[in-house]
């Protein structure tokens, strides 16, 4: 069998439409197809809707101890970006892999299929497992109800490397993130009486308000000195409300986000919104109205990562790439899930951050050619004698 290179793979990875509004079915069988004359073990994670699923691929002996290679399917849309060529069509330029996903994270998929063939010839003594997932780019919502199976199975990883673009370089903290809606029901009347109605968008107003006052207090502490900024945050992006000049508003909703630093409670800062709500504003809006309130609808979650108990594991890792400090980021991964799960995780992967979402998205091939070279080192430790050493 002819073994494709890492750009053969992300040839094929890219052309795969794969976003998180679309199906990622298409790629999802082409992986199975793929890996299955490997003779690994195979279970798929639908979604609900059956449009979706998570794959995890097991190469080696069917024993604790093994590394999970963790990377999400999907990818943000192209829609009003200025690409030069079509963006699921992979290009090449000085040393540039061109195309959506490129960096964010195909590059990272095609890496590990390209290990494939390799891994399945070695004698492994701890297994590799491939975990690619959908609907990272929409709140890292596909994930988890692999990694929660991962987590209560008897696989018991060592330790899942997430590979969102790091520059190849180890991180072992961010910042988690806490997504959703806040819905305003007031109700309608003539402008002229206003005191005989509740103004949904003066109430939002004022929860707006209490969000920003949150949003200043955080400032101030606690803080995670090696994040950018190294304090927790908050805040409402879009709003929607009312329907005309002269009439109060009957409904108002706007969207809020919180990015909490590792080691603070997520629900702990929405609780104190929800309990200013319900104690502050509703009893005055339902005196006029009981229909009336505000309602809070959690869109996503994803937990931060905290650095792992066990520094060996980093360390290890940090050995085979040369570096001596791990690094840590203020955006969100599947890595807090995983670690939330019972895995230990961490992110390192090929590219960089700052070309996740942008038009004419690529990925260097030298950084590629980096992540393979981590990924047959990496292979060293769950061989005969590296793995047996470890028992």
């Amino acid at each position: 069998m002819a073994e494709l290179s890492v750009a053969d793979h992300l040839a094929r990875l890219v052309g795969f439409n794969t976003i998180s509004e679309a199906s990622n079915l298409g790629l999802v069988d082409w992986v199975e197809e793929f890996c299955r004359p490997y003779g690994v073990r195979i279970r798929r994670f639908p979604n609900q809707a059956g449009d979706k699923a998570s794959l995890l691929v097991s190469v080696g002996p069917e024993r604790p101890g093994g590394i999970v290679l963790s990377g999400h399917t999907d990818v943000v849309p192209t829609t009003g970006q200025d690409w030069l060529a079509d963006p699921f069509v992979l290009r090449s330029s000085e040393g540039r892999l061109i195309g959506r996903g490129t960096t964010d994270m195909k590059g990272f998929l095609a890496c590990c299929l390209a290990m494939l063939p390799a891994w399945a010839r070695t004698d492994l003594q701890r297994p590799v497992h491939l975990a690619f997932s959908y609907d990272e780019e929409v709140g890292c919502t596909g994930v988890g109800p692999m990694a929660e199976w991962i987590g209560q199975s008897a696989m018991k990883p060592r330790l899942a490397i997430i590979g969102e673009p790091s520059s190849m370089q180890v991180i072992n903290a961010h910042k988690g993130g806490l997504i959703g809606w806040a819905t305003v029901t007031g109700k309608a009347g003539h402008s002229s009486q206003p005191d005989r109605y509740v103004n949904a968008v003066m109430i939002a107003a004022k929860l707006i308000a209490f969000i920003e006052d949150l949003r200043a207090e955080m400032r101030t502490g606690p803080f995670f000195e090696t994040l950018d900024p190294p304090y927790s945050t908050i805040q409402v992006n879009t709003i929607q409300g009312g329907s005309h000049g002269n009439i109060v508003a009957a409904a108002c909703r706007f969207f809020w986000e919180m990015r909490i630093i590792p080691g603070q409670g997520d629900h702990a800062v929405l609780n104190r919104i929800v309990d200013y709500a319900r104690q502050e504003l509703e009893p005055a809006m339902k005196a006029i109205d009981p229909s009336c309130g505000i309602a809070f609808d959690i869109q996503a979650r994803i937990p931060a990562l905290l650095p792992n108990a066990d520094l060996g594991l980093q360390d290890g890792v940090m050995g085979l790439l040369g570096q001596t400090v791990p690094q840590a980021v203020s955006y969100g991964s599947e890595a807090g899930i995983f670690q939330e799960a019972g895995v230990p995780a961490i992110i390192c992967g090929p590219g960089d951050i700052a070309q996740a979402h942008q038009p004419e998205e690529f990925i260097e091939q030298s950084q590629l050619d980096a992540c393979v070279t981590f990924l047959e080192s990496l292979t060293a430790t769950l061989t005969d004698t590296e793995a047996r050493a470890a028992e």
